[in-house]
C-alpha cells in the first residue's frame, strides 16, 4: 500500500462514518462496494465542506484569523496527513449522516419532486416497506395462504430479504383462512413467509372494536 493511498483511506474516515450510520438509519437493499466508497466519497466532501464553512464563519464572527483548511491544497502530497481535519470532520459526520438520514426516511426530496411535478416516485424502498411503514398501519390482517391462517394484530417491526418477508405482531387473533374461524390468541408472533403466499390487509377501528366485543 502506498502512502498516498493510506493517506486517502485516513481522510476518508468521515465519509465511512457518516456512511455507516446513514446505512443503518434507512431501509436500503445490500450496497455494492462500489456504491459504499461512492457514499463514503460524498460524505467525507459534505463533511470538510461544512467544517470550512465553520471555520469562514467563526473567521466572520469574532473576527478571528482561523486558518484555513489543509486538506484541499495538500490533497496530492502523500507525506502530509491532517489528522486534526480528519478528526474534526469525524465529529461532524455523525450529524450530517443523522440530517441526511432523516431527509431520506421522511421522503423530502420525493415529496419536493412530487410538489413540482417532476416526478411520482415515492422512494427508493418496494411497496412492501412503503405499506407497514405508513402512519396509519397499526392493526392489519395477514393471511398466510399456504398454511390456511389468517393474523390480526398490530405491526411491531418487519424486514424482508429478497424472497422472505419477516413481520412481527402483537396482540394477535388467529383465524381460519377460508371461514374466518377463531383459533385462538397470543400476545406476540415472528412470522417468516413467502413474499408470494402472503396477502397484507388495513383492518379498520370498527372491526377490531366488533372482534374484542366478540372475543369476550
Amino acid at each position: 500500500m502506498s502512502e498516498l493511498t493510506l493517506k486517502l483511506i485516513i481522510i476518508l474516515i468521515p465519509g465511512a462514518i457518516a456512511t455507516l450510520i446513514f446505512g443503518k438509519l434507512i431501509l436500503h437493499k445490500d450496497w455494492s462496494s462500489f456504491r459504499f466508497v461512492l457514499y463514503s466519497i460524498l460524505f467525507g466532501i459534505v463533511c470538510y465542506l461544512l467544517l470550512q464553512l465553520i471555520i469562514n464563519g467563526l473567521n466572520l464572527i469574532i473576527c478571528r484569523d482561523l486558518p484555513e483548511l489543509t486538506i484541499w491544497s495538500n490533497l496530492s502530497n502523500a507525506y502530509y496527513i491532517p489528522y486534526k481535519e480528519v478528526g474534526f470532520a469525524s465529529i461532524f459526520s455523525i450529524a450530517i449522516a443523522f440530517v441526511a438520514s432523516m431527509i431520506e426516511n421522511r421522503k423530502v426530496i420525493n415529496k419536493v419532486a412530487g410538489f413540482l411535478g417532476v416526478s411520482g416516485k415515492y422512494g427508493d424502498e418496494n411497496l412492501y416497506s412503503m405499506f407497514l411503514n405508513s402512519k396509519d398501519i397499526e392493526f392489519i390482517y395477514l393471511r398466510d395462504i399456504k398454511n390456511k391462517l389468517t393474523y390480526h394484530g398490530w405491526v411491531k417491526s418487519f424486514s424482508e430479504s429478497e424472497n422472505v418477508s419477516e413481520i412481527r405482531l402483537c396482540d394477535v387473533a388467529v383465524y381460519n383462512y377460508s371461514d374466518s374461524e377463531y383459533l385462538y390468541e397470543v400476545n406476540e408472533v415472528y412470522l417468516s413467509l413467502n413474499k408470494q403466499e402472503i396477502i397484507i390487509e388495513l383492518a379498520n377501528l370498527k372491526e377490531n372494536g366488533q372482534e374484542e366485543k366478540q372475543q369476550e
